[in-house]
């Protein structure tokens, strides 16, 4: 057998040994990134994926591979497919030379190559185990079961030294650890080694013949909790009962922005010091897309300091703010920042006193969620593929640097919900400062029509600052607004 680097040639390996992965896998398999996160439904392959992305390797000499697991028992899953392959399907037991072991018992599943390259199992209930070696390569099975001390204290480590690549099947497991891993995904140009994917169950076609719509997923789906069901099989980080913007997927609305200053740039604020204040700077774009790229959140701090804060920040080229919106139970604060920072507008329309404005605001962001379709600048309907399937995409954008924002974008919910009380309420248990000042910015666009300067449309009495300085006086805090009738 000739051995050497030119042998790593995936394409001709698989078809040695009749692998033939369908269009998804392929996704995976032709990815160059080192770190790469593979969030897959059952039954979608993810075993197979993974351990046969790897035997090539296996063939290049003095190489050290891992197959770790939570415990053994789940890290012999690859490792079946790779002995499957190379061991029997491929005859290399049938040669001496090669050293190998396969107990799931004890734990023991190695093989080793004569040309000196080695692949092992190793599990987290032993961490004494994960110590002390260089790694080529590592496939953190079942990751989302793993811990991140697994990950960053032993296997991250043992990387290092070779610069080795990392990869991670898994069905996720709500906002844990991993989640955060692959969020790095999000921010390619801060972080260009990483790589992810949402692989639902029904991408399987080999399995699932008619997609979305097969029988077998819809009878899963009919008979189990929807929660269930879209974590194991629509392979969906977070789906509990009483998610407010369960429209929110971290694969569709989480996307990088860069700053345009052909656009209008707005900032929405909800006051707060025990409760973070919070600034969300967001764009919307010529057909009203909405893309929030900024976000300031900071309690138990001062409004003056709030905004010698926001003043100071470093700006992208042709930076511009054109207007705020913010709480109109906090009059007081509008004023402020409509004298000192941008003009500001509070209306009471834009939140109200019950239920029912709530109720559509909250409406008004799930509309912006939900994926509608896209058209060229001169009115063309997008396509996707040659049967004129339509390109959908939201109307609403979160950078991933907006790290507080994804966070209650995920995890606004109505739990332990009781009659007596109103979800919005109900809904006041879990973070939610960004959540509220996204809705009273919608709000005030969207709904009341309120995108013009406030300075355009307002007089200020009684106030004294430093023009370009936002310096304060004590005089300010009597100050009032006088609207412009014509307006």
């Amino acid at each position: 057998m000739s051995v050497g680097p030119m042998v790593v040639d995936k394409d001709k390996y698989f078809e040695l040994i009749k692998y033939t992965p369908h269009p998804k896998q392929w996704l995976y398999h032709r990815s160059p990134k080192r770190f790469r996160v593979a969030c897959c439904g059952r039954r979608f392959g993810k075993s197979t994926m993974a351990a046969r992305d790897l035997e090539p390797e296996l063939l290049v000499p003095n190489r050290r591979y891992w197959i770790v697991g939570p415990t053994y028992d789940l890290a012999e899953k690859e490792f079946r497919v790779v002995w499957m392959d190379m061991i029997v399907g491929l005859k290399m037991g049938r040669d001496k030379r090669v050293r190998k072991a396969y107990n799931k018992r004890s734990g023991e599943m190695y093989i080793e190559f004569p040309w000196h390259t080695r692949l092992e199992c190793r599990s987290a209930k032993h961490p004494e185990t994960l110590v002390g070696e260089k790694l080529h390569g590592a496939i953190m099975s079942e990751a989302a079961k793993h811990s991140r001390e697994t990950w960053e204290q032993y296997v991250r480590a043992a990387l290092s030294d070779e610069r080795g690549w990392a990869t991670f099947p898994t069905t996720p497991e709500g906002f844990n650890w991993l989640y955060d891993l692959w969020m790095l995904s999000m921010q390619p140009s801060k972080f260009p080694d990483y790589e992810a994917w949402r692989f639902p169950s029904w991408e399987n076609r080999v399995i699932f013949k008619g997609g979305r719509q097969d029988s077998e997923i819809l009878q899963v789906e009919g008979t189990t909790a929807v929660e269930w069901f879209l974590q194991e099989y629509g392979a969906e980080f977070g789906s509990f009962m009483g998610k407010i913007y369960s429209e929110f997927d971290p694969f569709l609305h989480i996307k990088e922005h860069k700053f345009n200053p052909d656009w209008p740039n707005y900032v929405a604020f909800d006051f707060g010091f025990a409760n973070p204040f919070v600034a969300l700077e967001f764009q919307v774009d010529p057909w009203d897309r909405v893309y929030v790229w900024r976000e300031y959140v900071k309690p138990y701090t001062t409004l003056e300091q709030h905004i010698y804060n926001l003043k100071n920040r470093q700006n992208p080229e042709g930076y511009h703010l054109d207007c705020g919106f913010g709480d109109a139970a906090d009059p007081g604060s509008a004023v402020t920042l409509s004298t000192h920072y941008v003009g500001t507008w509070a209306l009471p329309e834009a939140k109200g006193p019950g239920e029912a404005i709530w109720r559509q605001g909250v409406n008004l962001v799930k509309k912006f969620l939900q994926p509608r379709d896209v058209y060229t600048p001169d009115g063309g309907l997008v396509v996707v593929d040659e049967y004129g399937t339509p390109k959908q995409e939201p109307w609403l954008f979160v950078d991933p640097k907006c790290t507080q924002t994804i966070k209650e974008f995920n995890n606004y919910r109505i739990a332990d919900h009781k009659p007596e009380v109103s979800p919005r309420e109900a809904a006041k248990n879990f973070e939610h400062d960004c959540m509220d000042a996204l809705r009273y910015a919608l709000m005030h666009i969207f709904e009341l029509g309120c995108t013009a300067h406030l300075s355009d449309v307002y007089s200020v009495s009684d106030f004294t600052t430093d023009a370009g300085t936002g310096d304060f006086h004590p005089e300010a805090d009597s100050g009032y607004f006088t609207m412009n009738q014509e307006f």
